[in-house]
């Protein structure tokens, strides 16, 4: 619940859009300033969304965003988009500061990625997390989830183990998969699913899904360095 209290507001102001209750796009040129009286670590993650066209990749960085979740009329994603949201964490231990972690968000359009290999290269290097995106109308494109799952851990460095999430969106149009799918995909693989609908997101929305990923990549962290995790 830190995220509510009066600390984590002043983090919020510094990385919220000022007239509207989202969050703000930092590019690769600028950092949030939060107030002097607020210590920081600041960590950087690469995540990765992977999923055929129109699947709502770029709606899925929108609704992390606080902004409106729609795959309707959307235009397909050329080459590589990049969006660097900041979050804010508390871990639940006195001696630790505020984590300020840096969320770089690639979004790399299908096309582009089967036509230039390069491309496919650039995204899964020094990659934290990738977050596979399937439309609840694609049946065909769920079953091909296990096969692209292993194709992305064959082409990442077997030194740096990466996060992998599922997002199953438009599930509430017209859905070919069930809550039953997702469950069972997530009991065989071992890998998280969440299902999104076709609405409006807002900042609590935002706020559950990005405290999951952070706490995932913070997770993996503990693992790779050999510690456990005391919260």
């Amino acid at each position: 619940q830190w995220i509510n209290s009066d600390q984590a507001l002043e983090c919020l102001k510094a990385i919220k859009e000022r007239t509207e209750n989202q969050l703000r796009d930092f590019s690769l040129l600028f950092n949030p300033t939060l107030p002097h009286s607020i210590v920081t670590k600041q960590y950087r993650y690469k995540i990765l969304l992977v999923g055929k066209t129109g699947c709502g990749k770029t709606s899925v960085v929108r609704a992390l965003m606080g902004k409106e979740f729609s795959t309707l009329n959307s235009q397909p994603t050329l080459g590589i988009q990049t969006t660097n949201i900041y979050w804010p964490v508390r871990v639940n231990q006195s001696t630790k500061p505020v984590f300020m972690f840096r969320l770089d968000f690639w979004d790399v359009g299908h096309t582009s990625s089967t036509r230039f290999d390069y491309i496919d290269k650039d995204s899964v290097d020094s990659l934290d997390m990738i977050i596979f995106v399937v439309s609840a109308a694609d049946r065909e494109g769920f079953n091909e989830l296990p096969r692209l799952i292993e194709e992305k851990q064959n082409q990442c460095s077997p030194s740096r183990r990466f996060v992998s999430l599922v997002f199953i969106t438009k599930f509430d149009q017209y859905p070919v998969l069930t809550e039953n799918d997702a469950n069972e995909f997530q009991a065989r693989y071992n890998i998280s699913v969440y299902l999104l609908s076709n609405a409006y997101s807002t900042m609590r929305l935002a706020t559950g899904y990005l405290n999951l990923i952070s706490e995932k990549l913070y997770r993996r962290d503990l693992e790779l360095t050999g510690q456990v995790s005391t919260y």
